[in-house]
């Protein structure tokens, strides 16, 4: 490969990676999926391996989060025994699934939390000072704001799913 596309290609794959770690994803999931973009046609492990210089373990466990995503999957090349990897070109599809997917669960582990905090402090009431049933109140009100938060991620999950 020519020098100067070989370097816009590690460019795109170093920064592709950037990106994602700002949206806090995985950087080297990233650059996998980058690398399996910009190569144009399914790729083995060993290839991979090569171009992103990590172990072969490290890129299997990775292809396998990519693949739970939709983001690759596996393909058969006729005359080779290898596994090889081609990826889903749509970046848009690619990214709403794992940003619902990200959305989804912690939209249902602020939902957990919310209510094994009002369990606790409902199940204390009769034992409180009143000192400690303002402080109670005080923690529900707080817990109300943050209930309000996780019913706006929810919205913002239900836009996400009716544009993508």
């Amino acid at each position: 490969m020519n020098s100067k596309l070989e370097t816009a290609q590690n460019k795109f794959i170093e920064s592709t990676g950037k990106l994602a770690e700002s949206f806090g994803f995985n950087k080297f999931i990233a650059q996998l999926y980058a690398v399996l973009y910009m190569s144009g046609k399914p790729l083995s492990l060993d290839e991979l391996v090569d171009k992103l210089g990590a172990s072969k373990g490290n890129i299997s466990l990775n292809i396998r989060e990519l693949e739970s995503w939709g983001a690759v999957k596996s393909v058969w090349v006729k005359g080779s025994r290898k596994d090889y990897y081609e990826v889903e070109p749509d970046i848009k599809k690619v990214f709403s699934s794992k940003l619902k997917s990200s959305l989804g669960k912690r939209v249902a582990q602020v939902s957990d939390m919310i209510e094994e905090f009002k369990d606790i402090i409902e199940s204390a009431q009769g034992e409180l000072t009143e000192e400690e049933k303002a402080i109670a109140k005080e923690y529900k009100e707080r817990l109300k704001k943050i209930e309000n938060m996780k019913n706006l991620a929810s919205k913002a999950l239900a836009i996400v799913e009716k544009f993508f």
